[in-house]
Parts: structure tokens; C-alpha cells; sequence
């Protein structure tokens, strides 16, 4: 599990909007308020831009990040996105057959996450299970690998023998966010969004207290 850390340390921006109000309380509710919307908006884009390059579904996704938002009342003035390895909450990385693509059965291909089949990936496939890991890249096979646990895990075997058999993992959604495309986009949406979201809590509340 990573976390990012949502506050507002370092932005002059920031912290001359703050200033216009001059009540602590008031100022607090403010700084929770743009704290968490712009948590909710970089929670969405970690969803979107790990779906956008990765064969995941947006639910896995959304399942395995975690807001925990800003409180003023108890003076917690900082949002925390945390992002697991898998929807458990658990481990750093999932089993593989969350991208299985293609499963060769009676010798044709039975399509599982709505990858694109065609005779050529089907031959080279060669019998094999197919993978796609990379929304815009093409299916992949893993050397020996084969579903157990009733269709719900690839298992690959250790050594030559039918046993021991361990399960193939892919990485997690949290390692997903760390590469550096992903969590760059992601970073640089918070601090476009953290100075607007600030200015407007901040409007918000000295119209309140006209």
C-alpha cells in the first residue's frame, strides 16, 4: 500500500487565499473543504489514468484506492489517498488471471475481458493461455500456465514434475500508480487543483459570513 498526501504546505498561492479569512475555525473548514475535493478529483484521476493504460477494470481499480478525508472539527487538516496492491486490501499484486484474454477451447478461442481475438494471436498463442496486461498492447502467454481454483486462478508449475505448483502474480494496482506516467498525471492534477479548490472554499465561506 502507498499513500498520497494531500495538504497545503508550500503553496503561496494557497496561503494568501487562506489569509483573507481571519477566523481559525472558519479557516479550517475552508482548508477541509478544498482538501477533500481535491482528493475526490485526484482519486478519479488515479482511476482513470491506470484504467487508461492498463487491461483492468475500473472497478478493481476504484476497489483498491481508499479516501480518507480531511476533518477540520478534530483539527485533521489533510486528505490521504491510499492505494492497495489488489480489491482485498491486501498484498501488493493480483493474480494474473484477472487479465486473462483468451482461453483455447474445443480449438477456438473463448474471449473473458473483451480483448480482440483474431487467428493470428489465436496461433501463436500455441495452445496456451492469453494475457493482456497493456490496454493498447497485444496478448501475451505465460509458459505453462493453467487455470485451478475453478477458473479462478493461473497457477504455473515449479520444476518438472506436476507438483509443486505456486500462482503467477501480476502487479498491483498501487505499483501501477508508481510508475512514472501515472503518478506525474496524477500529481500534477493536484496541484493544478489544489489553489483553485482553496480560492473557492475560501469565497465560500466569507460569503457565508456576510
Amino acid at each position: 500500500m502507498l499513500a498520497i498526501k494531500v495538504d497545503i504546505r508550500g503553496l503561496d498561492a494557497v496561503q494568501k487565499n487562506l489569509a483573507r479569512i481571519s477566523d481559525e475555525l472558519k479557516r479550517g473548514q475552508a482548508i477541509g473543504a478544498a482538501l477533500n475535493k481535491t482528493a475526490q478529483q485526484a482519486k478519479a484521476e488515479v482511476n482513470r489514468a491506470i484504467v487508461e493504460r492498463y487491461a483492468i477494470k475500473a472497478s478493481e481499480v476504484r476497489n483498491s484506492v481508499y479516501l480518507r478525508s480531511a476533518r477540520a472539527k478534530t483539527n485533521q487538516l489533510e486528505a490521504v489517498i491510499e492505494i492497495f496492491g489488489s480489491p482485498t486490501k491486501r498484498g501488493r499484486s493480483m493474480n494474473v488471471v484477472r487479465f486473462l484474454a483468451a482461453v483455447q477451447a474445443a480449438g477456438r478461442a473463448v474471449k473473458t475481458r473483451g480483448a480482440r481475438v483474431n487467428k493470428k494471436a489465436l496461433a501463436a498463442l500455441g495452445g496456451q493461455l492469453g494475457f493482456r496486461f497493456l490496454r493498447s498492447g497485444g496478448m501475451k502467454k505465460i509458459a505453462g500456465a493453467f487455470l485451478g481454483n475453478k477458473g479462478r486462478t493461473v497457477f504455473q508449475r515449479i520444476g518438472p514434475g506436476r507438483l509443486p505448483i505456486e500462482p503467477v502474480q501480476m502487479i498491483g494496482v498501487s505499483q501501477m500508480f508508481s510508475s512514472r506516467a501515472i503518478r506525474s498525471r496524477v500529481m500534477a492534477k493536484i496541484h493544478a487543483d489544489l489553489p483553485v479548490q482553496v480560492r473557492r472554499a475560501v469565497n465560500m465561506v466569507l460569503a457565508r459570513s456576510r
